[in-house]
């Protein structure tokens, strides 16, 4: 159901549509850079932390979303499975600073009580440095108007992660000697980060997904500015979470045969 989902949410002339306006190469290349660089160097280190890689599946559900121009999540986020961090600047877009504004949470964030400064969010950071999600899937959109926010001619960023993290009462990593903990199927410490010893990349070996275990309700959103005036981004208030059991390994199996369908239904038109 996850990825059958996933793929009913991008319909086919969104996906003809946004042709023109997706990341380059080398911004996604830059996201997901940083993004390890960052869940390299937290602070208390991590004693189990693995890489998040590129995921095109995850970038068609974004782009879809990002598509509509909304300032809010995307209202699928609880069927998916998925966790989801939005920015949007009517300036220049630049992806090294979106990143790190979402990173920027920190000063905010305490780890040993997992708790954010009052009046203050961190979901933005702790879906970033979330040891158990290692996907992500990304798109911007050039939006004339955008639905819940004052803004125009503004670029929105949505990064969609799975499997989930932000769920309530658990740190995003458990802390101690970098890769202490590694499974035995990321055995290899690379950066303080638990990768495969295999010749495959992490993408492309489904087997290094692990399912989540609890099934989390949709967060609240709210909007806060940032110190420049032209930049703003999502702030997660976490909220309760519903403790059900999950099991999403045959969603994942589908992924490739229904990722080639796409494209294939997309190239026979263009």
């Amino acid at each position: 159901m996850y990825w059958d989902v996933a793929l009913r949410s991008v319909g086919f002339g969104v996906i003809l549509s946004l042709v023109a306006g997706q990341l380059t190469e080398q911004q996604k290349s830059t996201i997901v850079d940083i993004h390890n660089k960052l869940r390299s160097q937290v602070k208390p280190s991590a004693a189990f932390m693995q890489k998040v890689v590129w995921d095109e599946t995850l970038r068609l559900v974004a782009e879809s979303y990002a598509a509509k121009c909304i300032w809010d999540h995307n209202p699928d986020l609880e069927d998916l499975k998925m966790g989801e961090n939005l920015f949007v600047s009517t300036g220049r877009f630049d992806a090294t600073k979106a990143v790190m504004d979402w990173f920027g949470e920190i000063v905010d964030y305490t780890y040993e009580s997992n708790n954010c400064n009052e009046e203050q969010m961190c979901g933005h950071y702790t879906q970033l440095v979330w040891a158990g999600s290692n996907r992500i899937g990304c798109a911007t959109h050039l939006c004339n108007t955008l639905e819940g926010l004052d803004f125009e001619n503004a670029t929105i960023l949505v990064c969609d992660y799975y499997p989930q993290g932000n769920f309530m009462g658990q740190n995003p990593y458990e802390s101690g000697e970098p890769c202490s903990k590694c499974p035995e199927h990321l055995p290899v410490c690379e950066d303080n980060i638990c990768v495969s010893e295999n010749l495959f990349h992490p993408s492309e070996d489904p087997g290094d997904t692990e399912d989540p275990t609890v099934s989390p309700e949709r967060p609240h959103m709210t909007t806060k500015p940032t110190s420049e005036s032209t930049l703003v981004h999502v702030k997660i208030e976490e909220t309760g979470m519903e403790k059900t059991t999950t099991n999403h390994g045959s969603k994942m199996e589908s992924f490739t045969s229904h990722l080639l369908m796409l494209i294939g239904l997309a190239a026979l038109v263009l």
